[in-house]
């Protein structure tokens, strides 16, 4: 399918600011960790029904299922782990700004070690869109709660490391990829890679919250925590992998990231936001960049 890769790459985006809506209600409700660790066995459980109902097989060779898991790793984990962090100490706006770096240095990357070559009319599309996402989302608007955002060093570095995280984790499942596997079952892979290394770490820090004690107290928690659970960890992950396998990781790292783009008609309909013209701005220039990509 033409472009099949690009419009995963937007869906991907679509499914990611649909379930920060719906992830950011749940935090609230019952904390942004326990939401973290909570939406990766409640994915596994989703991707493994539908995997084995529809596919229903496992031949799958070592080398994949080694580098889908260490994607998981570094991206789900770690870079999910510095980027909740960074969305403490510096708030949505600035981590979500810092975030923009992901899609260059996946370029880069993609370029290194993939040997990707995206051409001029990639790099400009790249440029314009993440000026126009960094347009959008810098801002500099109080938070929730009508406060400044406070500006920490050692939130901007871990919002660099997330960005780094997400890089790296691309370039790693692309890597995965390579080989014929359904991205369905790349997803779950990662996944559970993600959860081996977060759970264990929970519960020997002791951070992590009983489920069946937390949830039951909270219905309405419990049914916005499986709704962002579908659109994110589940079908969400799966569609960035559709676009890591069919188009250039730097491509889908920057269709990937207009997700404050996408926010500002969400928000308008579910919040009934009013975005500035400087937003507005922001969005057009970076449907242009998206544009571009698509006509390369």
């Amino acid at each position: 399918m033409l472009y099949l890769g690009e419009i995963a790459g937007l869906a991907t985006a679509l499914c990611w600011s649909l379930t920060s809506i719906v992830f950011t209600g749940v935090s609230r409700r019952i904390g942004a960790l326990q939401v973290n660790l909570y939406r990766l066995p409640l994915a596994l459980i989703l991707l493994a029904v539908t995997y084995f109902i529809f596919w229903g097989h496992l031949n799958i060779s070592v080398s994949p299922v080694l580098w889908l898991s260490a994607s998981g790793i570094v991206g789900l984990a770690i870079g999910d782990t510095f980027l909740f962090q960074a969305l403490v100490q510096i708030g949505a706006r600035l981590s979500m700004l810092l975030m923009s770096l992901a899609p260059p240095i996946t370029a880069v990357l993609g370029y290194i070690f993939l040997n990707e070559t995206i051409g001029i009319m990639g790099i400009t599309g790249i440029f314009i869109t993440v000026a126009g996402v960094s347009w959008v989302v810098a801002e500099r608007t109080p938070d929730s709660s009508g406060r400044k955002t406070h500006i920490s060093v050692q939130g901007i570095l871990w919002g660099i490391l997330a960005a780094i995280g997400q890089a790296v984790g691309l370039i790693l499942a692309k890597k995965g990829l390579i080989y014929d596997i359904h991205p369905m079952l790349a997803t779950l892979i990662r996944m559970a890679g993600a959860t081996v290394i977060l759970w264990p770490l929970s519960i020997l820090t002791g951070r992590l919250q009983n489920p069946f004690k937390v949830l039951p107290r909270d219905t309405h928690a419990t049914k916005l925590l499986l709704l962002g659970v579908i659109f994110g960890p589940y079908l969400g992950v799966t569609l960035s992998l559709v676009a890591v396998k069919y188009t250039h990781t730097g491509i889908a790292a920057t269709l990937m990231s207009t997700m404050p783009v996408i926010m500002i008609p969400l928000l308008i309909f579910i919040e009934k936001e009013k975005p500035t013209w400087r937003a507005i701005l922001g969005a057009v220039v970076a449907v242009a960049g998206v544009g571009i990509l698509f006509l390369r």
